[in-house]
């Protein structure tokens, strides 16, 4: 886009009519992701479109009071139906990537409305992909995938497709289905040769490189590898019985068990897995379980009753907790695997809760990972603190998220333009 950019896609503008061929030029500069040509372009040039296009360059430079500001002096001087409607668009995307999720959300749905209303399908099903990020940071991916099938149900210009590509792909990748990611990314970058944008491209690549990166560890019988996220798929497809430590539960089958609120048998579980098949001597467990420096009675009395939980908890799934001479061992049909972050540090093991592209908080936080709250803070502070997270909210509404999402909300609306040929309109420059 611009939201408002198409009505100067149409014509060339007309021989005198500077302003016009002002804003006409900071369109096509935005809709190639060049926010710096697009603000030299449109200057300090006053009226709601030359304030609006100058909002949306900071949008998409991520200085998003500077936005607000121009955005809400265009608001105020906008005496079309549809530019109003597309500054208001505008703005609901400022007010998503200040972290105000829920309200964001709500006015995404009005928005994507009044713009259809008005006939403008193309920013309507933005303000709708737009709603799908906000559902994602709202930790609800199939209301999320829901409105990117919406999207993807209509006929799109190639660039709005890229974008609805990538945003499959990002919910893809923060419900670990790497190979559906895989796909999106394929589908999203022949429409992006059609329209090219470099905000997109930077986009693609980065979430590719993520695919491959290595994120975890898989540990075996003794042997432990680096695992991407289609290793993390692969592992929780079932076959295995993976014990994921990163986020405290156990998957078998189609079984998904939680175990962050039960951290005693959490860490029971982890001590027998890495070892498994073989079994590991009563004290042991016991020290390592309840960190007792000198294991006595009644912490060989609270393993027996512990061990007792954890097969009332596995019954039926084909998983059995055999008794051995000195201790005990985790038996099953399936292999049994155990994932790990890649470090041991509490922001590393922070990072990987982090990676389902919702909000959190700190709470939430030190009960998923089995951590103090103050620990979560101090570890959510070195994430924000290396840009490796982001703050937003303030007081008891503080919420943390990673950076750097590919529908992040200056890849909408603030960003993107249809493509305008260069032989058709001549250089912007």
């Amino acid at each position: 886009m611009p939201p408002f950019a198409e009505d100067y896609d149409r014509r060339v503008p007309p021989a005198g009519s500077d302003i016009d061929g002002a804003n006409a030029s900071a369109a096509r500069a935005l809709a190639t992701g060049d926010a710096l040509r697009a603000l030299t372009v449109v200057g300090r040039a006053s009226g709601a479109l030359p304030l609006a296009l100058r909002g949306i360059a900071y949008a998409q430079l991520g200085d998003l009071e500077l936005a607000r500001d121009a955005l809400e002096r265009a608001a105020k001087q906008a005496d079309d139906r549809r530019l109003l409607a597309r500054v208001r668009a505008a703005l609901v995307e400022v007010a998503l990537g200040e972290g105000d999720v829920a309200r964001a959300a709500a006015e995404a749905r009005a928005s994507a409305d009044e713009l259809t209303r008005l006939g403008d399908v193309r920013n309507a099903a933005m303000q709708r992909l737009v709603l799908a990020r906000a559902e994602v940071l709202l930790g609800r991916l199939g209301e999320a995938r829901r409105a990117v099938a919406e999207v993807l149900e209509v006929e799109l210009p190639p660039d709005l497709r890229a974008v609805a590509s990538l945003a499959e792909a990002e919910i893809a990748t923060r419900a670990l289905a790497a190979g559906d990611a895989r796909a999106a990314l394929s589908r999203a970058r022949p429409a992006l040769e059609r329209a090219p944008n470099r905000l997109l491209a930077r986009e693609i690549e980065a979430l590719e490189t993520e695919l491959s990166r290595p994120v975890a560890r898989l540990e075996s019988r003794g042997v432990s590898r680096d695992a991407n996220l289609f290793a993390i798929e692969d592992a929780l497809s079932g076959e295995l019985l993976l014990v994921d430590a990163c986020r405290r539960l156990v998957v078998v089958g189609r079984a998904r068990i939680p175990l962050a609120r039960r951290p005693v048998l959490f860490t029971l579980l982890v001590e027998l897995a890495r070892a498994a098949p073989r079994s590991v001597p009563r004290d042991v467990l016991a020290s390592r379980v309840f960190e007792a420096r000198r294991v006595n009675a009644s912490h060989r009395g609270r393993l027996r009753v512990e061990i007792g939980r954890l097969r009332r908890l596995f019954d039926g799934l084909g998983i059995e907790l055999v008794a051995t001479t000195d201790g005990y061992a985790l038996a099953s049909r399936r292999e049994v695997a155990l994932l790990v972050p890649r470090d041991e540090d509490d922001a590393s093991r922070v990072a990987i809760l982090l990676g389902d592209g919702a909000t959190w908080s700190a709470q939430r936080v030190s009960e998923t990972a089995g951590i103090s709250k103050r620990t979560a803070q101090r570890a959510l502070g070195d994430l924000v603190t290396t840009g490796r997270a982001v703050r937003i909210g303030s007081g008891r509404n503080v919420r943390y998220h990673r950076p750097g999402m590919p529908i992040a909300s200056r890849m909408l609306l603030l960003g993107l333009a249809p493509h305008v040929p260069q032989e058709e309109h001549g250089d912007p420059s």
